[in-house]
């Protein structure tokens, strides 16, 4: 058999390799799906789930294979690809070796963009053995947080409909924008916009992010000018001073009060500076655009809120987390995640017969991209369509990657499904319906109405980095029957 090759794309030049960055950063799935079109070999109907870029100076495997994120995200022991027994996709490229927990490291794919706006400790930046106990704890944590956060929830989210007049119009991701910072800051920090820590928190966030995702990483203060990265570095200072603060100060009634001694302080406020970050503001706000669109704007007679309005509680409760699970999987707020390559490994297929088989080296980024794994069309049927019944059955389809996956899966996963069922359902009591149209193209491929949509209409109508979203406002009416 021949030896496993690297992933197709070809080497880059100093002068490529800014223009890759530039480029990924425009529009990620422009990038990437152009990446594929043009490997040589790829015709239309085959191109590879695995290529190759170089972006910010590294070398990276983009995989697109949910087979092969699930492996890389959970990873068990495997052996190497020369072994007759080796069953799994991701496996050891020399004899003798097992792939385990250690082949893929988050702190070193995550350093340079993450670490110091997010310093330890905190439980994303964790690899294993260290992980494991703290998620255990943190589980446990926040499986308090979503119970007792409950009725805050609710109790904003009626407040904010409750302001919807009959007739008026809103902009939909900035109205979903703004309830967000809402339910975050009031879980998290049992804080009111009317507090002024709640307005600087915003404004220090905000900066932190712009300062994370600047296209001029190097941070800079002289008497007249400041580069946004050390802009961003100072909001990170401010912010983690108000953190321990506020954390010091939190009352029992708060959701993210911790009793006892399992979290300490210092790593509920550098956790605080993350579930309350812009980025996951903007996540949130994304993922209750998209379904409340879905859910109002979706191409069918009647409405998806129409049919589940006529459904009894428990079928509407289905009917409604079906919705919500299949906008998860088409339109996934964050486009991926990293994983540094710790040691050479062979991402095999499972269905390719002799096929050898990728190497992704030692040293290279794994990037796990989300968007084309839950699109697979080997996992799902009609995978860029949008079915609202796809998660209705008790089966069910598998699992989207849109929170992750195994020990390493998004800790706000359950807090953040719990605010967006919880708005969706208090919108159908209310009897509220929104009016409008989505006339852009690259939208409607990014909810799954239209799936034949030219990638330079998905890179043209999206926002993709941080998160997500439609990159011109969706304005929509109101109306009330109650």
């Amino acid at each position: 058999m021949p030896a496993p090759r690297l992933p197709a794309g070809g080497e880059s030049s100093a002068l490529s390799t800014i223009a890759q960055s530039l480029s990924f950063h425009s529009s990620p799935h422009s990038f990437l799906t152009a990446r594929q079109q043009t490997v040589d070999e790829a015709p239309e109907k085959s191109r590879p789930l695995v290529v190759r870029a170089r972006i910010l100076n590294r070398d990276v495997a983009v995989v697109a294979s949910r087979e092969h994120c699930v492996e890389i995200l959970d990873v068990k022991v495997t052996s190497s690809a020369s072994s007759q027994s080796a069953q799994k996709s991701v496996v050891a490229a020399r004899p003798g070796q097992n792939v385990g927990r250690g082949s893929f490291g988050v702190l070193p794919a995550y350093r340079e963009l993450m670490a110091d706006f997010f310093p330890q400790p905190n439980l994303l930046l964790l690899d294993a053995p260290d992980h494991e106990f703290r998620r255990r704890c943190w589980d446990d944590h926040m499986a308090k947080v979503c119970h007792d956060s409950s009725a805050t929830i609710r109790e904003i989210a009626v407040e904010e409909i409750s302001s919807w007049q009959a007739g008026a119009e809103v902009d939909l991701y900035d109205r979903m924008k703004d309830l967000a910072w809402r339910m975050l800051l009031a879980v998290f920090l049992q804080l009111s916009r009317t507090d002024q820590a709640y307005q600087d928190v915003v404004a220090w966030q905000e900066e932190l992010l712009r300062g994370q995702f600047s296209l001029f990483p190097v941070s800079i203060r002289t008497p007249f000018w400041r580069s946004p990265r050390s802009r961003g570095l100072n909001a990170r200072r401010k912010l983690q001073e108000e953190l321990k603060k506020h954390v010091d100060a939190l009352q029992p009634q708060c959701p993210f009060h911790c009793p006892g001694e399992t979290i300490g302080r210092d790593e509920l406020a550098s956790n605080a500076l993350l579930f309350t970050s812009s980025i996951a503001v903007k996540a949130l706000a994304s993922l209750l655009t998209a379904s409340l669109l879905n859910l109002y704007l979706f191409p069918s007679s009647p409405s998806l809120a129409h049919r589940a309005r006529e459904l009894d509680p428990d079928g509407r409760g289905t009917f409604v987390r079906s919705i919500l699970r299949e906008t998860e999987r088409l339109s996934p707020p964050v486009i991926g995640v990293m994983r540094r390559v710790q040691q050479d490994v062979v991402l095999q297929q499972s269905c390719q017969g002799e096929d050898p088989g990728i190497l992704i080296p030692t040293g290279w980024d794994a990037w796990l991209y989300f968007v084309g794994a839950n699109r697979n069309e080997s996992i799902y049927n009609e995978a860029c369509s949008f079915v609202p019944e796809r998660f209705a059955a008790e089966s069910g389809a598998p699992p989207t990657l849109t929170f992750g996956f195994g020990d390493k899966s998004c800790l706000g996963r359950d807090i953040s499904r719990q605010i967006v069922q919880t708005v969706t359902t208090v919108m159908l009591d209310a009897g509220i319906d929104l009016h409008g149209a989505v006339v852009s193209e690259g939208v409607r491929g990014w909810l799954g109405w239209d799936s034949q949509v030219p990638v330079e209409s998905m890179a043209r109508d999206l926002k993709q980095l941080p998160c997500q979203r439609p990159r011109k406002p969706i304005i929509l009416r109101v109306s009330r029957n109650e």
